[in-house]
């Protein structure tokens, strides 16, 4: 494993001074390759070990004093919330693994210790995840109550609904890590168009292209309900800046007037023909949904991933 991964960092060296070279460098010229290359990697602890070395690899004076220190000091941080990530995979998996090794070594005690046969019926579980090792929106901005906005924009969407006299949005907090993944890569790219393109290939908004960028985080959707999809991804940025000590209104205040009314509401309202972003709002047959906010400081604007999905 060691060795792939030396592999790995030294094509990764040959790349920035490849590219360095040849053109004016961004941080969205690293992150694909950055992507592809973790998918690649079989084993939480060995994506943890490669991003790791790779963000120190970063932090080098090869990097913090190159010509273009702001793209790298960019991509470090997106290797460090990519790490958190797979750092608390890695503390799920391991957790588990104690569980499960704790289980067998009480029923084996207890096998021995009992004088009567039992029969256990054997159960599905579903575990939920803790949100605590995460990243946060305090990460990203200051002084923000993350749940706040969370319940805020649950209850834009769940009212809508209910003037439909459709289900509920439940919130997924076990889900809420792809939307971040996504936030804050747009954020380091300063993006303002194609923002659903997850391929060179892509026109737009490919559904594949989506659901196997979904599958490399190891998220299975059901199969689609006869014609219609299991998933849809709804993104928008816009201006944002606060330095008030309580930043929490302000951030619910503009993502309700440029997000839900200017993005999702006006599509009902001016009768758009393309009113995608309405209906992942209300599509009857999804469930669930989760969100992201991340900030591109030097824009001054917040970008946001609202991912809707359908449970069975």
């Amino acid at each position: 494993m060691k060795k792939n991964l030396l592999t790995i960092l030294i094509l990764f060296w040959f790349c920035f001074f490849w590219i360095n070279q040849t053109q004016a460098l961004s941080v969205a010229d690293f992150t694909p390759t950055l992507d592809k290359n973790v998918a690649k990697i079989k084993t939480t602890k060995e994506k943890v070990e490669f991003l790791k070395s790779f963000s120190d690899l970063l932090n080098t004076p090869t990097f913090t004093k190159d010509k273009n220190v702001r793209v790298y000091e960019d991509l470090r941080e997106y290797t460090l919330n990519m790490l958190k990530v797979f750092e608390y995979e890695l503390k799920e998996e391991e957790a588990t693994k104690s569980s499960k090794s704790s289980s067998k070594a009480s029923a084996k005690t207890s096998t021995k210790n009992s004088n009567t046969k039992s029969t256990t019926k054997k159960t599905d579980t579903i575990t939920t995840k803790s949100s605590k090792n995460l990243p946060h929106l305090s990460d990203n901005f200051t002084n923000i109550d993350e749940q706040k906005v969370r319940d805020a924009i649950l209850s834009r969407h769940n009212e809508e609904r209910k003037s439909l006299w459709l289900e509920n949005y439940k919130y997924n907090l076990d889900l809420e890590w792809s939307a971040t993944v996504r936030a804050i890569k747009l954020a380091a790219s300063s993006k303002t168009k194609n923002l659903h393109v997850r391929n060179s290939s892509d026109w737009y908004y490919n559904y594949n292209s989506i659901l196997n960028w979904f599958s490399n985080l190891w998220i299975k959707f059901p199969n689609s309900v006869k014609w219609a999809s299991s998933f849809s991804e709804s993104v928008w940025y816009w201006s944002y800046k606060c330095s008030k000590s309580d930043c929490t209104q302000t951030l619910i205040d503009s993502i309700k007037r440029w997000t839900w009314k200017w993005l999702i509401i006006k599509e009902k309202e001016w009768l758009i023909s393309d009113n995608s972003h309405y209906k992942a709002a209300i599509m009857k047959h999804f469930t669930q949904m989760w969100l992201w906010i991340a900030i591109d400081k030097s824009n001054n604007r917040y970008y946001i991933v609202l991912h809707y999905w359908v449970d069975f």
